[in-house]
């Protein structure tokens, strides 16, 4: 297996990108083909960078096992917008990003091999792009995700991270109906499910504290829920933190691949010693 940290230079962002990759050669799962099974863009969370990914869950063990060549970007806090202030990342990410490492490293660009996912903010982000994109992601993860931007970036609702919030959408805070989940998520529903997208959702019970994500989710949930799209949620004991992304991206790979890997993944951490049902 390889694990890749690269800069690949964006002329439009006139600037490099850092991104880790880890590229499953070696796995366990078809030892003897020369391609990978798929790929998944794996978005950071705020305060975060693309190899978090890397150094605090098992995703490479889980690339590994499955085949999947997991790309991790790092965009700052970014909220994976195009900023008032800063650089265009969500061009850079849809449009400029993927077209430097399909030159550099033929990455595969067919949809039904390409997926998204995040936690936190990249939740957020994963979704905004999975749902714009629909013709170029299979499925979409947002762990954790801080769905309500709108009502992150209000004004007072948290004071630490007013400046970057003001660099993202100017100095109004305004976040306009493109960026807006609550508008993209009913108007992508039914092209969404026409194409066969899948959503995968999960968020810790007790993900509460100041930013109240749980909360989030379930306003989130409340708005879809009259929507064609295909989409599961899923929640369990947790909070805002490592353990629970962890075991999301593993229950998420088990998702894209209709198989219970996050069951197997579960029976790794625990020992059955005691007679403990996995089911």
């Amino acid at each position: 297996m390889a694990f890749i940290h690269t800069s690949v230079y964006v002329p439009e962002a006139g600037m490099n990108i850092n991104v880790a990759m880890v590229f499953p050669n070696d796995r366990r799962w078809n030892a003897e083909a020369g391609d990978i099974k798929g790929v998944i863009t794996l978005l950071h969370g705020f305060y975060g960078c693309g190899e978090d990914w890397i150094r605090l869950t098992a995703a490479g063990r889980y690339a590994y096992d499955t085949g999947y060549l997991l790309i991790c970007p790092g965009t700052g806090n970014s909220f994976y917008h195009n900023m008032s202030y800063g650089p265009p990342w969500y061009d850079i990410l849809t449009a400029y990003l993927p077209r430097e490492l399909h030159k550099i490293f033929k990455i595969p660009e067919d949809r039904e091999v390409n997926h998204i996912a995040g936690l936190s903010m990249g939740g957020y982000g994963a979704l905004r792009i999975g749902l714009s994109n629909p013709d170029r992601y299979a499925t979409i993860g947002a762990f954790s995700g801080a769905l309500d931007f709108a009502a992150l970036a209000a004004a007072g609702k948290i004071p630490e991270a007013g400046s970057f919030f003001t660099a993202i959408l100017g100095e109004n805070l305004a976040l306009p109906d493109e960026a807006n989940l609550f508008k993209i998520a009913p108007e992508a529903a039914a092209k969404s499910r026409a194409l066969g997208q899948r959503i995968f959702i999960t968020c810790g019970k007790q993900d509460k504290p100041l930013y109240h994500v749980h909360t989030q989710n379930q306003n989130f949930l409340n708005a879809v829920q009259n929507t064609p799209l295909d989409l599961t949620y899923r929640e369990w004991d947790g909070g805002h933190e490592w353990q629970f992304w962890d075991r999301s991206l593993a229950e998420y790979i088990g998702f894209i691949d209709k198989n219970d890997y996050g069951v197997q993944k579960r029976r790794d951490w625990q020992s059955d010693e005691q007679g403990i049902n996995f089911t």
